[in-house]
């Protein structure tokens, strides 16, 4: 088998980039992901706070319907919204059978999109949702708090903004209709290669019922260099209005991006902003890749270092689509800053990888298969080496130590082949024998090492 590298197909960042969002989910099955916006309520004291959520359908399985002409699966939904003392201050569940035509294929991407509103008291909450796929039990969720603002505070204010996909003439009224607009939100700020326009909408509210002439400006950074601006819109409106805008992110840059709205009077003051966070990301995610089951195999090499050993019965459970999805959610919890398009924990990790196929190679086994490797991808690079190069008395060895962990780790040729095994640690798990130093410069020493291990 050939030596794995990742740097050959892994060149992507973690595909799910989140904003704001606190995702909590091992396994990630089903590909859920979760934003929310709020806007002014049916009475002061009140806002509407609306849930956004994504999954992915081909992560769900179907059963042919006897007599007919489509497959069908069951999605079941628990949402539950604690108040600050953690009572429950709504909920909702219900199940919700899904379709697809005879003809489609059930394994194609497509993304399963829902809207829930909820009319709350402002004030902080706590979201848990809780999804499941019925017939296959694979489950998912996610948690994350939210604050409700005061929209009847006497100033100006923008509400929070939703992002969409798209934005399409509709006469129908269902929890995705926007003022006469079909919405189909994008929960994840994520827009990829096929998506190339961003649609948003927002609410402002003034502080009186007179109508006056405001402006919105659309206003796009990168970083803090302002990227793209667009001539103001005009509205003559009186106490609260609405605003559905979009534009092309089909000449973006791949990266992170900060859209601005600002209402403002003809005089050219500025009333209120808010800012919503988005992504533009073009190349292809793993999954998109033709990768081989040895690739896959390798992805699993690669988490056996760092996943716990339910995470790895999980993967290894999971069909080929699955592992991907699995491997691209294990990354993107652990990326320390959802809003850049590097996933710092990811890149470092790869590194490690990188370095120790290069550095601690023994003969014909990579790297990543000597003690040496193993403990450097598990612990990272030790905070100290100490080196004692072949002698009369005794072969190679090494220390490392980690001072911040209060670790240490020795490896030695035992045989004098160029074979560095670890001999001794106080690392929970690892070998410990204190009289490793003895056995190593003693006639014989490496079958009473053997006979002691």
């Amino acid at each position: 088998m050939r030596e794995f590298s990742i740097m050959e197909f892994m060149k992507v960042k973690i595909s799910t980039l989140l904003f704001a969002l606190a995702l909590l989910c091992d396994a990630g099955e089903l590909g859920l992901v979760a934003d929310w916006a709020d806007f002014r309520g049916d009475k002061p004291g009140y806002s509407w706070l609306e849930i956004y959520t994504k999954l992915d359908r081909q992560n769900f399985k179907f059963i042919p319907v006897p007599d007919s002409n489509f497959y069908a699966g069951t999605l079941a939904v628990n949402i539950r919204i604690e108040d600050a003392s953690g009572a429950t201050a709504d909920s909702l569940e219900y199940s919700a059978p899904i379709k697809i035509p005879a003809d489609q294929i059930i394994s194609k991407p497509f993304r399963i999109l829902n809207v829930y509103p909820f009319h709350l008291p402002v004030g902080k909450y706590l979201v848990q949702i809780t999804v499941r796929d019925k017939l296959s039990d694979k489950t998912d969720s996610s948690r994350f708090t939210v604050e409700l603002e005061d929209y009847f505070s006497g100033t100006p204010k923008f509400s929070k903004v939703m992002l969409a996909y798209s934005a399409t003439p509709t006469k129908e009224n269902t929890t995705l209709d926007r003022m006469g607009f079909r919405m189909f939100p994008n929960p994840s700020h994520r827009f990829a290669r096929g998506d190339l326009t961003l649609y948003h909408y927002s609410e402002f509210y003034l502080p009186d019922t007179n109508t006056r002439k405001v402006g919105i400006c659309q206003k796009i950074f990168s970083g803090d260099t302002l990227f793209r601006s667009f001539e103001p819109e005009w509205f003559k409106v009186s106490g609260a209005s609405w605003y559905i805008g979009g534009f092309s992110v089909a000449g973006f840059p791949e990266g992170t991006y900060r859209l601005r709205l600002c209402l403002i009077t003809q005089n050219g003051e500025t009333l209120a902003t808010r800012d919503v966070g988005f992504a533009v990301k073009k190349r292809a995610s793993v999954e998109e890749q033709n990768l081989s089951e040895e690739d896959i195999r390798n992805l699993r090499y690669m988490l056996s270092f760092v996943a716990t050993p339910e995470q790895l019965k999980t993967f290894d459970n999971l069909d080929k689509n699955g592992k991907i999805l699995f491997w691209e959610r294990f990354w993107s919890e652990r990326d320390p800053d959802p809003e850049t398009p590097e996933n710092e924990a990811l890149d470092e990790y790869i590194e490690r990888w990188n370095y120790v196929n290069e550095r601690f190679r023994e003969g014909d086994t990579p790297g990543w298969r000597t003690d040496r490797g193993r403990i450097y991808l598990t612990y990272g690079p030790p905070d100290d080496v100490e080196r004692h190069t072949f002698g009369a008395s005794e072969n190679t060895w090494e220390q490392w130590n980690y001072f911040d962990k209060n670790l240490y780790f020795v490896f030695a040729d035992t045989k004098g082949l160029g074979k560095m095994e670890l001999v001794d640690s106080n690392a929970e798990g690892e070998i410990h024998d204190p009289n490793w130093r003895l056995k190593l410069s003693s006639p014989g020493g490496y079958q009473l090492y053997q006979q002691n291990r």
